[in-house]
């Protein structure tokens, strides 16, 4: 029979206690209650337990045996989440990583095409301000060659104008040294205008081979210059000025000349018919 020592600790010990030994003690005593009924033959009397202590310290060895089991599952699972809490902390931090990353070179790029765009409106700014600088330089110098060639062109045409002024005083003055005298005839005036014709004839040759040489050093002043377009353009607006000036100038001095033309040759024949009519027929 199993002897038992109870303390003060006993109610605290007895629910710690794992349920097969608090079974194994209760069959235990049960058996003793048994055995102290009267009607219980003491001899024959078998406990349930032979070994009581024996018993309990295998169900305390087995039950320790399972703790450590649990205990092993426990800290294998605990460090299974352990090492999937890691994991998953280290996912998120790359996932962070690579987002920040991401997120970085897309600031980097949104910097970039900032900075190129700033760059490409600056290059424009200036690229305009020199081409209104150009333009501005441009319309100076074509004004300046316009205003030295207009001044060109008028002192030119003032010589010409005088030398023109001066003929047609001549030419006056001759004429009427020819009236006061009556030597003008018919043959003379023929043979002027002859002569005038040869003059004329001539002064056109001399004039053309003077322009063409005048083209020919001019063509290979031309042909030997490199011009830009700016020049180019500038050089034609000016020639195209040149022409127009130059027509409207030709016309005049030609209807200038018609009308003293006429106004000569009118005067001239009425006073060679006021002569014939008088009986002085021209000398020859």
């Amino acid at each position: 029979m199993s002897s038992y020592s109870f303390s003060h600790q006993f109610y605290q010990r007895w629910t710690c206690a794992p349920e097969p030994i608090r079974a194994s003690i209760i069959q235990e005593l049960t058996d003793i209650t048994t055995l102290l009924k009267a009607e219980t033959p003491f001899e024959t009397f078998v406990f349930s337990t032979h070994d009581l202590d024996a018993h309990l310290d295998d169900l305390y060895e087995n039950h320790e045996a399972e703790q450590a089991i649990a205990k092993a599952i426990a800290d294998k699972q605990a460090a299974e989440q352990l090492i999937f809490e890691q994991q998953r902390l280290e996912e998120e931090q790359k996932i962070k990583a690579a987002e920040e990353i991401k997120r970085q070179e897309e600031a980097h790029l949104t910097k970039e095409s900032r900075l190129k765009e700033q760059a490409l409106e600056e290059k424009n700014k200036h690229k305009e301000a020199e081409n209104t600088q150009i333009e501005a330089e441009k319309e100076t110098l074509f004004a300046d060659d316009k205003n030295h060639l207009e001044a060109a062109i008028k002192l030119k045409t003032a010589d010409a104008d005088e030398t023109e002024i001066d003929d047609k005083v001549d030419t006056i003055i001759n004429d009427e040294s020819d009236n006061e005298k009556h030597i003008v005839s018919s043959k003379t005036i023929s043979e002027h205008a002859n002569a005038t014709d040869d003059d004329s004839i001539k002064n056109d040759s001399t004039i053309n081979a003077i322009n063409n040489k005048a083209s020919l050093a001019i063509s290979l002043a031309v042909k030997d210059a490199k011009l830009s377009v700016t020049h180019k353009d500038l050089i034609h607006e000016l020639e195209m000025q040149i022409d127009d000036y130059l027509s409207d100038q030709m016309m005049l001095m030609s209807e200038n000349l018609k009308s003293w033309l006429r106004a000569e040759m009118t005067q001239h024949l009425s006073e060679q018919d006021k002569t014939l009519s008088n009986g002085n027929p021209p000398k020859n």
